[in-house]
């Protein structure tokens, strides 16, 4: 049994239509004005890296983030699967951005000894750290209907069952 959780349709949907006004008064600006271009030119480009992100993300129909009997996989953020064996601890954590936006995380505590598992390298887990994280973290802002708490507990319970008990929480489990 596996807990397959994916990225939100709805969200993707959200950045193509917020991008989308931008990069049509960037075009208009860029037609229609004869001034320095440059602005235009680097609005143009930021904002316009919204559509195609969106589009991908509303195309992707893979898990982002797999928990079974063995572990966690996140496929954008580990080389391979976090054995149960190396969390010590998980917990939620979020960080308010703005006033109308918040990055969410499952931050899992893991065994100093435990093998860089991370596709980045030691700089970005220290930067994590900096910022009050763990060095492992599954991002979930962009998951569709997951309730953090409710996963960090799971991630805890699981981490420090036996075989049959993971077994029987990932039957029994619902985000």
């Amino acid at each position: 049994m596996k807990i397959k959780l994916y990225k939100s349709k709805l969200k993707a949907i959200r950045l193509i239509l917020l991008s989308l006004p931008f990069v049509i008064v960037c075009l208009y600006f860029l037609l229609n004005n004869d001034a320095d271009r440059t602005m235009d030119w680097f609005c143009l480009c930021f904002f316009g890296l919204g559509i195609p992100l969106g589009i991908y993300n509303l195309l992707d129909n893979r898990p982002q983030i797999i928990i079974d009997q063995k572990g966690i996989f996140d496929r954008m953020v580990y080389r391979d699967v976090v054995d149960w064996n190396l969390i010590n601890d998980a917990y939620y954590k979020e960080l308010n951005t703005s006033r109308f936006n918040s990055q969410k995380f499952i931050c899992l505590s893991v065994d100093k000894n435990a093998p860089i598992l991370l596709k980045a390298n030691k700089r970005i887990m220290q930067f994590s750290e900096s910022l009050g994280f763990e060095g492992l973290n599954l991002p979930i802002s962009e998951l569709k209907d997951v309730n953090g708490e409710k996963l960090a507990l799971l991630i805890k319970t699981m981490a420090h069952a036996d075989a049959s008990a993971k077994q029987n929480l990932l039957l029994t489990f619902k985000l």
